[in-house]
């Protein structure tokens, strides 16, 4: 019996029943047909008996194309049906302990995190579940520096701090005011020495130097323009009738406040580094930033993570982030408090090249430690994304007595590579929603939760064994309905703790005072204004819970931060609550109706005296063609310099400036 393949032919053994079948099919004058093929065989040795068969040397490649038969009884064109073949024996399965399983061979990682190629991964493979024990770490215990909350840089007087002035003057102190007007007046005065900006000198050419009172009106004009918002800058001082009621006008004048905003300088322009991006602002930055450290001590969770300050500005220091609702802007690394989204301490981003060199663990290990290195040994619990989140990164923080949960990419290194087929094991049949693997590589627990999409997770803080109910929703029968879905507590703690900074992104843009400039090192002192103002709130409400008898902290129920910045407005500028807005220093006065047109001779005429220059009286000459000589005339243009008489005797000028005289 042959069985043909494509382009060559292989003789393979058939067993005596088959050659009985087959010599059956021949007498009967029916075309045999191929039986099924049948297991592979091992190659028969050449000193075995094999049936007689003639040997063929070549067939040709045919290509045959049958009919396809009409309905028929079973079994017409086929022979007697085969006997069964006995079942195979089962083959025993080899499952791996737990602790080492292996989804196929992982060990190649292609792009994007996958299997190596030729060794596809195994999604039917144990790994540890809910059920399996795991033995967490010992967690350092929270022992601060100093105790939680606020740190007055002096001790307290009775109800010495109870306005939002007062908390607002802990970040701008009075030594930072006044180092805005030193730098500013001398900024100012080389420009205008120089030739240029003279539009904002005084009539004088000098330069009218700025005092401490009106850069806080300045702060105070910019928060202003954060709460009321209008078509432009000129419109906050328009004294048409749907602006006149616009407090601008109270605050500074429109020319002072364009002079101050040209010439506005926060350090000493003597002593900047040339080729610094940061020359502009790196000492008032490094001030601000040490205000914001000694000012609170941050509770025990805390996050890190990028904050996009909105700027469209051309200049190295520019980033784009895709998946920020802020894309374009200059990028600050953020470390916040996850219990308020207090901005503990930040670093401006100015590039890889303008940083240095970055260590041979990346930029995010290198910002991560920077920014957590006052937090070390003290029992901290930092949250991360996957930016950052590296195996390296989190055992070396536990060495520092830094907790630590951060997603994690399954490209990374260091991730498990029994952990590196997410998808395919999310796609397997016994994997529902809600189901988690994990692996323990002490310290570090790596796990995996499968809900719309797997996330993958390295932790120093939680146990595997923790979990929570949460509610989802499921689509069945073209309707979505509420199902309960099982999720690790690593997972429900990274999405309470880790939104800090994007907690603080979302109050700080809730009435901001930036504005566009043509410096982009304006955009990021506005935007220092902004902090000031947040952490301030946030040190003023802690404040009011640690004094609730105090009654100057009292504030309504729905109280704001709006209203937080409405009333620092007010404190700095002296305004009531409530007050009838300013009047315009200079008011356009009405159009007056114009009189009618006076007659040719009703104005002022005054006489002059010529001395010698004599002519003749036209007066005279007229009434009866005399002439007399004067030396008296009219200065008015309309009498063209006429010469006329003017004593008591003949009162000639009398007499010309009538209208008989004139009409006749």
């Amino acid at each position: 019996m042959y069985k043909v393949h494509y382009k060559q032919v292989q003789c393979f053994p058939c067993s005596e029943e088959e050659l009985i079948e087959a010599d059956d099919a021949e007498d009967d004058g029916d075309v045999p047909v191929a039986p099924a093929p049948a297991p592979f065989r091992p190659p028969v040795p050449l000193n075995l008996p094999v049936p007689h068969i003639p040997v063929v040397a070549a067939v040709p490649l045919v290509t045959v194309v049958a009919a396809v038969p009409a309905p028929h009884a079973p079994r017409l064109f086929y022979g007697p049906p085969r006997p069964p073949r006995p079942p195979r024996p089962p083959v025993p399965r080899v499952v791996r302990p737990a602790a080492v399983a292996v989804a196929g061979h992982a060990g190649g990682l292609g792009r994007g995190g996958g299997c190596g190629r030729g060794r596809r991964a195994n999604p039917d493979a144990q790994f540890q579940t809910y059920e399996n024990p795991d033995i967490g770490n010992t967690l350092p215990a929270f022992t601060p520096n100093r105790p939680p909350g606020i740190h007055f840089p002096r001790p307290l007087l009775r109800n010495s701090m109870t306005k939002a002035i007062d908390f607002f003057h802990l970040f701008f102190t009075g030594d930072m005011i006044n180092d805005i007007c030193s730098h500013t007046n001398s900024y100012a005065v080389g420009h205008i020495s120089d030739g240029t900006h003279r539009s904002y000198a005084q009539p004088d050419g000098s330069w009218k130097d700025t005092t401490p009172e009106e850069i806080n009106r300045l702060i105070a004009l910019l928060i202003y323009f954060g709460l009321v918002k209008v078509s432009g800058v000129e419109t906050y001082w328009s004294i048409k009738s749907l602006y006149n009621g616009l407090w601008a006008k109270g605050i500074m004048s429109r020319l002072r406040f364009k002079a101050l905003m040209a010439l506005l300088h926060v350090v000493d322009p003597a002593v900047e580094t040339p080729g610094d991006k940061l020359r502009k602002v790196q000492s008032f930055v490094d001030d601000f930033k040490s205000k914001c450290v000694s000012l609170y001590q941050p509770r025990q969770q805390v996050a890190i993570d990028e904050r996009m300050v909105k700027s469209r500005h051309r200049s190295g220091i520019r980033q784009y982030i895709k998946d920020k609702p802020t894309k374009w802007g200059i990028k600050l690394w953020v470390l916040a408090d996850s219990s308020n989204g207090y901005t503990i301490d930040f670093n401006v981003y100015i590039g890889k090249a303008a940083e240095g060199a970055v260590s041979v663990n990346g930029l995010g290990y290198d910002v991560v430690i920077k920014l957590m290195r006052p937090l070390f040994n003290q029992g901290y619990h930092l949250y991360i994304d996957n930016f950052y989140t590296s195996a390296v990164l989190v055992k070396d923080l536990f060495r520092q007595g830094v907790a630590t949960t951060g997603t994690i990419r399954e490209n990374s290194r260091g991730f498990p590579p029994s952990l590196k087929n997410g998808s395919e094991w999310s796609k397997a049949g016994n994997v529902e929603r809600g189901s988690m693997r994990w692996v323990r590589d002490p310290p570090i627990l790596a796990l995996q939760w499968f809900d719309n999409k797997v996330v993958s997770m390295l932790t120093t803080i939680e146990n595997a064994n923790d979990s929570i109910q949460v509610e989802r929703k499921s689509k069945t029968g073209g309707v979505w309905r509420p199902i309960v879905v099982q999720q690790p507590q690593a997972i429900a703690s990274y999405n309470c703790y880790m939104n800090a900074v994007d907690r603080s992104d979302q109050i700080l843009a809730t009435n901001n005072v930036l504005r566009k400039c043509m410096r982009w090192w304006k955009t990021l002192f506005f935007h220092l204004i902004d902090i000031a103002i947040v952490n301030s709130f946030i040190l003023f409400r802690e404040h009011q819970v640690q004094f609730p008898d105090v009654k100057e902290l009292e504030r309504p129920a729905d109280y704001s931060l709006a209203s937080y910045r409405e009333e620092l407005v007010r404190q700095i500028c002296g305004f009531e609550e409530y007050q009838d807005p300013p009047k315009p220093s200079c008011t356009r006065p009405p159009t007056p109706t114009p009189p009618p047109p006076p007659g040719e001779f009703e104005t002022v005429h005054i006489p002059v005296v010529h001395g010698d220059l004599r002519r003749n009286c036209v007066v005279c000459y007229k009434r009866d063609g005399s002439e007399r000589r004067v030396n008296t005339s009219c200065s008015a243009p309309q009498c063209k310099g006429s010469f006329m008489h003017i004593t008591t005797e003949r009162n000639c000028f009398r007499e010309f400036h009538s209208r008989e005289y004139h009409e006749n």
